[in-house]
């Protein structure tokens, strides 16, 4: 017989197939409606006995309108958007990281009206060891086969989350816990899956390291080190990944419901043992969203394009992004006028921020609630971080190691930061410092001029940066960073900021290019 697993993950709110840049466009070849009418139609033709749905995570958080969502202080509108998740009809997931953006009181009451059994293996209340939320593991049964599900999540959210957001809570390794629970739950099923939101942090077919390992990631480790795992159902890394490597089926879809992945198990029906596995990733632009999920949402989405389209503010001149790549090798006004904001808002010394969507444009001079969420779609919050100079120069020497020289003296970034994942939103640029930088000396000696206010940075002395919550706490693998450095963070997110630096001030869009690449 056959065993098929329909996986989904990093879906990130994008319930219906628009990317909310224009009011009017639901063509977009993405959105958990389409996967559904693509599982269903899978279901239809497979035999429902046949199929199993699962999900790891990255649910919450993301989209304009999973945005809206928590904006409303609404409960009600949770239980909507929680719904178009329960209409899919998962057999098993598990959470993401970016499900604890907004707290844990919203994320329990996501959890509690899941009708999915949400499988938590490393996600541990700190003073019982249990599963903080949903259960240790779960068994099903398909036409015979028993299939034991486990679920788990990178063990790096505390590096991101604010305090408040992880207390009681304990992230243990994602590898230990699953060589644990796969003894105990391998004899009791023909077929063990993981769920698993994280990714590789070495490449699965050569071993070769893709990032530092530092945890974030564990997935080679525990495939090439944990022999029961057959399916291993990933995300995170948001990559389109579909193999099959040490008798292990292997799959990641993609993000915002771009794709939907398949793997397909032959299983002899007398010693249900597996006798051959196979992989693929099947996109669900060619399928209507579904219209359940539509009507489910519809008020809900009607209500987001109102808020987006609400006026927050209007500037003296524009503050574009022509090119997003571009501007982050020579700056960009809405850049510029991000970092001023942090600026204001911390009283720092020096900003650092990155570009964050490939899509962002920037502000006209009419800025919207849409402007905002387009430019900076992360729920993140506002740091200030103590640091020496020579910390802060050491800083922007990893960010200047992202950029090389090709054959023809064209700068560029190196591969491993722009796939298999793109992950530019980790280059970040600083303001108002000026400071050059000569891509042909080794790494972490490229700056040549590093000034503030017209005086080199000092070594000792201190100064103030104004970054991220994400940066600060060790997104993006930067030196430097430490809980220990940070002197206070905003009780706001970016979009309460900007409303409030737009409004309360005659902002002056600065249109200066302060660093060089060369």
């Amino acid at each position: 017989m056959k065993l098929t697993f329909l996986h989904t993950s990093d879906t990130h709110g994008f319930l219906l197939p628009t990317d909310y840049q224009n009011r009017d466009d639901y063509s977009a070849p993405i959105s958990l409606s389409r996967a559904s009418s693509l599982i269903n139609s899978e279901r239809q033709r497979l035999g429902k006995e046949n199929v199993v749905v699962t999900d790891a995570g990255d649910c919450l958080q993301g989209s304009p309108l999973a945005s809206y969502t928590h904006s409303t202080n609404n409960y009600r509108d949770l239980y909507t958007f929680t719904e178009a998740y329960n209409r899919i009809g998962y057999d098993a997931r598990c959470l993401g990281n970016h499900d604890f953006n907004f707290g844990q009181d919203y994320l329990t009451y996501y959890v509690d009206h899941n009708k999915a059994p949400i499988i938590n293996d490393n996600i541990l209340d700190k003073e019982t060891d249990v599963p903080a939320f949903g259960k240790e593991y779960q068994i099903i049964e398909k036409n015979g086969i028993k299939i034991g599900f486990l679920g788990i999540t990178t063990q790096y959210i505390p590096h991101w989350e604010p305090q408040d957001h992880v207390k009681g809570l304990k992230f243990v390794s994602a590898f230990k816990r699953i060589k644990h629970y796969a003894k105990i739950l391998r004899p009791q099923v023909d077929v063990l899956a993981v769920i698993y939101h994280g990714g590789f942090e070495s490449e699965p077919t050569t071993g070769v390291a893709t990032e530092p390992h530092r945890g974030e990631n564990e997935g080679y480790k525990i495939l090439t080190e944990i022999p029961e795992v057959d399916v291993f159902l990933t995300g995170h890394q948001h990559r389109r990944l579909n193999l099959v490597e040490n008798n292990t089926a292997i799959v990641q879809p993609g993000y915002r419901g771009e794709a939907v992945a398949e793997v397909t198990l032959e299983i002899n029906d007398q010693t249900k043992q597996i006798e051959k596995m196979s992989t693929k990733l099947l996109d669900t632009k060619d399928y209507g969203p579904d219209p359940e999920i539509v009507s489910i949402v519809k008020d809900l989405d009607q209500r987001t394009q109102k808020w987006l389209d609400q006026p927050l503010a209007r500037l003296n001149k524009p503050a574009p992004i022509e090119n997003a790549m571009e501007a982050r090798l020579h700056g960009a006004p809405f850049v510029n006028l991000l970092q001023q904001m942090q600026l204001w808002f911390t009283d720092a010394d020096v900003s650092a921020t990155a570009i964050m969507s490939e899509t962002a444009k920037g502000f006209g001079k009419e800025v919207t609630m849409r402007d905002v969420l387009l430019n900076y779609p992360y729920a993140n919050q506002l740091c200030r971080v103590k640091l020496t100079g020579k910390q802060l120069r050491h800083i922007i020497e990893h960010s200047a190691s992202f950029l090389e020289k090709d054959d023809q003296g064209k700068i560029k970034f190196l591969d491993r930061w722009v796939k298999p994942k793109p992950q530019l939103y980790h280059f970040d640029v600083f303001y108002p410092v000026k400071y050059e930088v000569d891509l042909s000396k080794p790494v972490g000696h490229r700056i040549t001029k590093l000034r503030l206010n017209g005086k080199p940075l000092e070594d000792d002395k201190i100064y103030h940066l104004a970054v991220n919550n994400y940066r600060a706490m060790g997104g993006g693998f930067y030196p430097e960073y430490s809980m220990d450095k940070i002197e206070f963070t905003l009780d706001k997110d970016y979009v309460q900021m900007f409303t409030e630096y737009l409004t309360k001030n005659d902002v002056q869009v600065d249109t200066t290019e302060n660093y060089r690449f060369y």
